[in-house]
């Protein structure tokens, strides 16, 4: 059993840190003070793969404590205290400093329950021991930074993710359309938000104009509040918000993945869900935006490429937000010469495909020329039904839930 000894008041007294940075000072999702060469090598790994913007660096809890002195703190903060005396004692002055949202991993060598106990008590999200592996940071990295089940379970907030496995499948179609109908025949107070800025067709399914807002609460998350959320978005009937973009073509597009999650936040706070339409493209942002989602729509065609794309994508998901709700979409597959069985696709995907969108070409021309959702424009078809049936499984949630969330919301 480790014993603590008693903290010096001269030299062991941890000294106040300064305050944090303003909001706006430029702010990292994660970094890390790290020892030793194994340990820098698997957060590097890890921290490139769940992270947009982050920093591994040499040290210990003084460094640590050094850099938030100076700069922001980050979302995520993870410090080796192997090399100090007293590991807890070191360990107290960094959790006074950083902010309520920014969580710290400490990694050490001592083994002991008992002071696992005592750091967790102090403010620490966990405690590692050394080695530590990809898997077990990964792991843990996850679990202190999404929602507990729990939570989940007792809130109808919906964060519903539509991704195609490859272009044309009608991922943005099918964005467009969940999100009209869990407005307008659910009325739920709906988001609706495209992550492709330069070619994204979500403003142009609905003829509305294009705002220039999203692109800078993506650059520049730290201005993001509920007015500027009101400024960047559209209203589209009564409970439809919709944030869309058209930056130009000839330049590249950048911004800070940790500006998602950011932005993700203060939209929940005003709806009950947020329908997403996520690019392929964006890469750097999927992570972020597949382990915030309650809900995952995978499109896909039965073509080999969208099998194979499909595998991908839905390794991805299992990776980093095997908790939420996967939905299979088919679409597009009239084409029955260059398309696979749906049984021999199933059993490559290791998953049942959970909807069939039925072809309509003449009711998808008219809802583009009336510059409408197709469910508002040909609310007969089948594809209508269809897509009804996907906005009622994405939205399904007990009365008691909504009840529970909506009086949540306004403690909030």
């Amino acid at each position: 059993m480790l014993k603590l000894a008693k903290r010096s008041k001269k030299d062991d007294a941890p000294k106040p840190a300064s305050a944090p940075k303003p909001a706006n000072a430029q702010r990292l999702d994660c970094i890390a003070f790290v020892a030793d060469n194994q340990t820098h090598g698997v957060m590097s790994s890890v921290a490139k793969q769940l992270f947009g913007k982050s920093q591994v660096r040499d040290g210990g809890s003084r460094e640590a404590l050094e850099f938030l002195t100076e700069n922001a703190a980050p979302g995520l903060l993870i410090v080796d205290i192997t090399d100090a005396p007293k590991p807890l004692n070191a360990l107290l002055p960094i959790v006074a400093a950083f902010m309520d949202d920014t969580k710290v991993i400490a990694i050490g060598n001592v083994n002991d329950v008992q002071f696992y106990h005592e750091v967790i008590e102090a403010g620490v999200a966990d405690y590692m021991v050394k080695p530590i592996t990809d898997k077990a940071l990964t792991a843990t990295i996850n679990r202190i930074t999404q929602p507990t089940a729990a939570a989940n379970a007792n809130d109808s907030r919906r964060i519903v993710t539509v991704i195609g496995s490859r272009g044309g499948v009608g991922s943005s179609l099918i964005a467009v359309n969940c999100a009209w109908l869990l407005a307008q025949e659910q009325k739920r107070p709906t988001t609706l938000l495209d992550l492709d800025l330069q070619n994204g067709t979500v403003a142009l399914a609905l003829d509305i104009e294009p705002t220039r807002g999203l692109r800078e609460a993506l650059e520049h998350p730290a201005r993001i509040d509920s007015l500027f959320i009101s400024s960047a978005s559209v209203k589209v009937g009564e409970h439809l918000h919709v944030m869309a973009a058209e930056e130009s073509v000839e330049e590249d597009v950048h911004y800070d993945a940790s500006g998602v999650t950011i932005l993700l936040d203060a939209i929940k706070r005003q709806s009950e869900c947020i329908v997403i339409d996520l690019p392929r493209s964006a890469i750097r942002a999927r992570p972020r935006v597949l382990t915030a989602a309650t809900d995952i729509v995978l499109v896909t065609d039965f073509t080999l490429a969208g099998l194979r794309d499909a595998i991908r994508i839905n390794g991805q998901i299992q990776q980093v937000a095997s908790s939420a709700r996967l939905t299979i979409v088919a679409n597009r597959c009239v084409h029955k010469d260059s398309a696979l069985a749906r049984s021999e696709f199933e059993r490559a995907l290791g998953h049942k495909i959970d909807l069939l969108l039925p072809e309509d070409a003449k009711a998808a021309q008219q809802a583009a020329s009336a510059g409408k959702p197709l469910s508002a424009a040909v609310p007969s078809s089948k594809t209508t039904a269809a897509l009804r049936q996907l906005a009622g499984r994405l939205g399904h949630v007990s009365t008691a839930k909504r009840r529970w969330s909506l009086w949540r919301r306004r403690k909030e």
